[in-house]
């Protein structure tokens, strides 16, 4: 199948359709519930070590017990998205852009991409720095260089390395959280189409 990444818009083949867009998906599901299961075996194999070990030693591991729960929690919630991915991934098709990456002085990353109705006009999508991850332009230089992304950077959008490959999952905070107002103004039809059908709230 051949595929023009450089086109505007809606228009071309699904990124599902695309070759290695599906292996990709599915590694990125294997490695998170990979992650997700290990932070659970590590938090009751902690647990059975806490009943062994004197009385003394109930407080600190009971600290370690909580910050292994708190990452478990975190790895659970990312999981929790491949639904949205694969909604994206089987909604819109891949796009390439080079030096869409920014920095923040937070050391986040900001993916500036082009409005799918207005190419003229950008819109940002925030990849927040973690617990133990600061995003740097070295760590995110395959990204800048070029850059493949799915979806509406007004809502939600899976970006990746070029292949693709390190798929993530992006959204706008009125995309999806329901104390916020949904976007309302500058979408087509086609637009409000799409982003329903990924989940998205849009306004009437």
């Amino acid at each position: 199948m051949t595929t023009n990444l450089n086109e505007q818009g809606f228009d071309g083949p699904l990124a599902w359709q695309t070759p290695g867009t599906r292996p990709a998906y599915l590694r990125w599901v294997t490695w998170h519930l990979a992650k997700s299961l290990g932070w659970v075996a590590l938090w009751w194999g902690t647990l059975y070590l806490t009943v062994l070990l004197p009385l003394a030693a109930v407080v600190p591991m009971t600290l370690v017990l909580l910050v292994i729960m708190f990452l478990a929690l975190l790895a659970f919630g990312r999981l929790s998205r491949w639904r949205r991915m694969r909604r994206i991934l089987t909604t819109y098709p891949w796009r390439q852009q080079s030096r869409a990456v920014r920095i923040t002085g937070g050391k986040e990353a900001l993916f500036v991409l082009p409005d799918p109705d207005s190419p003229e006009k950008t819109v940002s999508l925030k990849l927040a720095a973690g617990l133990f991850r600061i995003w740097s332009r070295e760590a995110l230089k395959d990204y800048d260089d070029e850059l493949w992304y799915a979806g509406d950077p007004r809502f939600a959008c899976v970006v990746a390395k070029p292949g693709p490959q390190s798929l993530s999952c992006l959204a706008q905070p009125t995309a999806y959280n329901p104390r916020t107002s949904p976007r309302r103004k500058g979408l087509s039809p086609e637009a409000r189409r799409r982003a329903r059908a990924i989940g998205a709230r849009v306004a009437d």
